[in-house]
């Protein structure tokens, strides 16, 4: 056990008293009671600075946004520095990757689902969680209940403010039965996949509407 003494003002604020009266309302759990195992971070990698680089991808927390990996953000690294990585830091589909510093990147996670070779930098920790589907550790973290924790427990110079693990594995939410909380992920699950849908549908129609707009101008402009 490890325990902390936090003097800082934010603490008394009412969302966070108001939080913590609701959650000791219910019956709850840490989130540590998944992770038998410490969180790992990545290493500071030596980049290969070149603009058509070609080698393995590394996620930071620039290229992990909206519970997503844009990969074609991602900086490289050489194979031969990826081969030299601890096997434990190069990623395996169903990792869950947690942002831990870092300012308003703190607290974003992501379950990792791709093909191929990548790790991430050191201001990425690589999560395992044992005897529960990782998505369920994402949704836990990403809506209000995590991310209200998330800013409590920062701390640090303004802009470089970090949360450590001990603080991510006293997280507390609501003991719901396994089965149960995989339910409601599942319905998470198919209600954003129809978000996405309607997303893409709607950036289809504004980019044809920013054409129509700049076809229409050039229509009405007197010829040169």
């Amino acid at each position: 056990f490890s325990y902390s003494l936090r003097c800082d003002a934010k603490q008394a604020e009412q969302r966070f008293v108001e939080f913590a009266k609701v959650i000791r309302s219910v019956e709850s759990f840490e989130l540590g009671d998944y992770f038998p195992e410490p969180f790992l971070k990545g290493s500071q990698p030596k980049y290969i600075e070149s603009p058509d680089a070609e080698g393995v991808s590394v996620i930071n927390t620039l290229t992990i946004q909206k519970l997503s990996v844009n990969v074609e953000d991602c900086r490289v690294i050489s194979e031969d520095d990826f081969e030299k990585l601890d096997e434990a830091k190069k990623l395996k589909r169903k990792d869950v990757l947690l942002t831990m510093d870092g300012g308003t990147s703190i607290g974003k996670p992501v379950l990792f689902d791709l093909e191929g070779d990548f790790t991430v930098d050191s201001h990425v920790a690589i999560l395992r969680p044992k005897d529960v589907d990782p998505r369920v550790v994402v949704y836990l973290l990403a809506p209000p209940f995590g991310q209200l924790q998330f800013q409590q427990a920062e701390s640090g110079a303004s802009g470089q403010t970090s949360v450590t693990e001990d603080d991510v594995r006293r997280f507390r939410f609501p003991k719901v039965q396994k089965e149960v909380l995989t339910q409601f992920v599942k319905k998470l699950d198919s209600t954003r996949n129809r978000i996405t849908r309607h997303r893409q549908t709607l950036e289809q129609l504004e980019k044809k509407a920013w054409e129509e707009f700049n076809f229409s101008m050039l229509e009405r402009a007197p010829k040169a």
